[in-house]
């Protein structure tokens, strides 16, 4: 089995990438952002620790976390970002790694993906035979966001301002897929990362 990393700024595409891995190759995909909403459910990893780290007053009326109240705080102070990271990315790390050596143990998907736009913040890469980064031009990506998420320009620009830029990913991920909104294309190349994984030594 091979682990591969799947990242990329937010509406780049991964999540399409992990449907054709999932449907063409028989992959099985880890989700961290999945992981990290279940952990912060109440008698999650992560949820006490949170409530202690912001405060009563992020809870709805059923003691859930408002997720929409913790993110426009996060999103407007960098050390309470940094604070939420430090509580959160090492719970969603262990894991993963947990479904990992499951996977192995188990021998029964012949790829398991990672996917996450926080590979480089949260060191994910370490556990990965490999790691793929998903690049849109950020017209299409502005675009997708608005009429697929409904998310306002404003909201673009601050999730924008708090991810790593593409030059980042380019510099420590060389292995690119080029999403132009062409799925033959996306097919074409994610075909193309397969046959280079299959004929390695």
């Amino acid at each position: 089995m091979k682990v591969i990393g799947l990242t990329g700024g937010i509406g780049s595409g991964k999540s399409l990438v992990a449907t054709i891995m999932k449907e063409q190759y028989g992959a099985s995909i880890i989700d961290t952002d999945g992981i990290a909403r279940e952990q912060m459910e109440p008698g999650g990893a992560s949820y006490q620790e949170v409530v202690d780290c912001f405060g009563a007053g992020i809870l709805t009326s059923d003691g859930r976390i408002d997720r929409a109240k913790l993110a426009a705080i996060i999103f407007e102070d960098r050390e309470k970002r940094l604070q939420i990271n430090g509580i959160t990315h090492p719970k969603v790390l262990l894991e993963v790694q947990k479904q990992i050596v499951l996977h192995h143990q188990c021998d029964d998907v012949p790829y398991l993906l990672i996917e996450t736009a926080l590979m480089i913040e949260s060191g994910y890469d370490f556990v990965c035979d490999e790691v793929w980064y998903v690049f849109a031009p950020e017209e299409l990506r502005r675009r997708w966001l608005r009429e697929e998420r409904g998310y306002s320009d404003e909201k673009i620009d601050a999730i924008y301002a708090n991810q790593c830029k593409a030059e980042a990913f380019r510099e420590k991920f060389p292995r690119v897929i080029e999403n132009i909104g062409d799925i033959n294309r996306l097919q074409e190349q994610v075909a193309a990362l397969i046959e280079e994984l299959q004929t390695e030594p």
